[in-house]
C-alpha cells in the first residue's frame, strides 16, 4: 500500500494511476473516509465489497463530477433529479435514482471535497464507493481509524486530516424510485429542504 499525504504534489497522479489501474484508493470525502474505485470495473468492486466485509445485498454508491457523466454511466435523469442537482450537488446528499444498462436503481452523489471532484475530472472515472469502515461499525473521519478498520489494505491510502466540514456526519440519502420521494436516511440535508426544491409533480403519489 501506498501512503501520501492529500497534499503531496504526486498525490492525483497517484490516485488517478489507481483508479484506471483497476485499483482500490482510500482517501477523505466531505462526509466520511471512503473507498473508492472505478465504477465500470467489477473486480475492484468485489474488492470493495472484501475488504469492508459488505454483504453482497448491499449496493455501492456511485460518485460522479456532474450529473452529465452519471447519466453517461447508467442513471436515468428526471426533472426530479436535475432540481436536486442544481440545488444540493456537489454536496452530502445521495439520491437513489432509476437505473439504465441493466441497473434497477443506483445511489448517486456529487461530493464538494474539492480533491475527489479534481480526481475524477481528471481520471475521466465515475466512481463505486463505500465508506472505509467494516460494516456494521462507525464511519471514520481520521485515515487512521478507516484503514485499522478493513480486511485488507487498498492500493493507494492518501491523508486528508480530520474530516471536519460535516463532523463525520453521513450523507442524507433520499430515494426518487419511490411516489413521493422516502428519507432513507437522515444526514446532513433534510427531507423538507429536498421536497421544497422538486417540482410538484415529483411530491405527488
Amino acid at each position: 500500500m501506498l501512503l501520501l499525504p492529500e497534499t503531496d504534489p504526486r498525490a492525483l497522479d497517484a490516485a488517478r494511476k489507481c483508479l484506471l489501474d483497476g485499483g482500490v484508493l482510500a482517501l477523505a470525502t466531505e462526509t466520511v473516509y471512503g473507498l473508492l474505485a472505478r465504477w465500470d470495473c467489477p473486480e475492484a468492486r468485489e474488492r470493495l465489497y472484501a475488504m469492508k466485509h459488505r454483504p453482497a445485498e448491499k449496493r455501492l454508491q456511485m460518485l460522479a463530477p456532474s450529473l452529465e457523466a452519471a447519466v453517461k454511466a447508467g442513471v436515468e435523469s428526471s426533472p426530479a433529479l436535475e432540481a436536486i442537482a442544481r440545488r444540493f450537488w456537489p454536496g452530502p446528499l445521495t439520491v437513489v435514482a432509476p437505473g439504465r444498462l441493466g441497473q434497477d436503481t443506483i445511489g448517486l452523489r456529487i461530493p464538494r471535497h474539492p480533491f475527489l471532484l479534481r480526481l475524477m475530472e481528471a481520471s475521466g472515472c465515475v466512481c463505486a464507493a463505500t465508506s472505509a469502515n467494516l460494516s456494521g461499525t462507525p464511519p471514520a473521519i481520521r485515515l487512521e481509524d478507516a484503514l485499522a478498520g478493513l480486511a485488507s489494505p487498498p492500493d493507494l491510502a492518501l491523508d486528508g486530516g480530520v474530516i471536519t466540514i460535516t463532523g463525520g456526519t453521513a450523507s442524507t440519502v433520499v430515494s426518487l424510485a419511490a411516489h413521493p420521494p422516502a428519507l432513507l436516511r437522515q444526514g446532513a440535508v433534510s427531507l423538507a429542504e429536498i421536497l421544497q426544491a422538486l417540482p410538484p409533480s415529483s411530491q405527488r403519489p
